[in-house]
């Protein structure tokens, strides 16, 4: 067997790879990529969130934070609102304009999903996200 069969890292990242090229060109019309558009996914879901609790929660450097942010506000897809409790910070909204972009790719990205993963069967697909879950959960 080949040293790169060996390694998880290399194995992963190509899985990882084939799944975000793919998903990559449905996001083009939109002029986002997939980690801005994992960052309105947690918008969406945790309303009000700072980019800070964004940052934290995503595991994206705060620096690049702003700058995807920065960015999704300059498209009209998030609003940032002044934190009530406290002055320094802004929540972030989606607009509708970016819920739309949200749920017109979500189909796309279980099909892509689907489509790398097609050699397992759902029980193994099951699996696998079990096992990624507990230990992304871990770090």
């Amino acid at each position: 067997m080949n040293k790169w069969n060996q390694s998880y890292g290399f194995l992963l990242g190509k899985a990882l790879q084939q799944m975000e090229n793919k998903f990559a060109e449905g996001l083009v019309p939109f002029n986002i990529n997939s980690r801005q558009y994992g960052v309105l996914l947690f918008i969406e879901e945790n309303p009000y969130s700072s980019q800070k609790d964004i940052s934290d929660n995503l595991q994206i450097d705060r620096t690049t934070m702003v700058s995807h942010i920065d960015h999704l506000e300059t498209l009209g897809f998030v609003e940032r609102t002044k934190n009530p409790n406290d002055r320094r910070s802004y929540s972030l909204l989606i607009t509708g304009k970016g819920k739309e972009v949200l749920h017109s790719r979500w189909e796309l990205l279980t099909d892509v999903e689907s489509e790398v993963l097609t050699p397992l069967n759902q029980q193994e697909r099951q699996l696998l996200k079990d096992f990624l879950i507990r230990i992304w959960k871990s770090l």
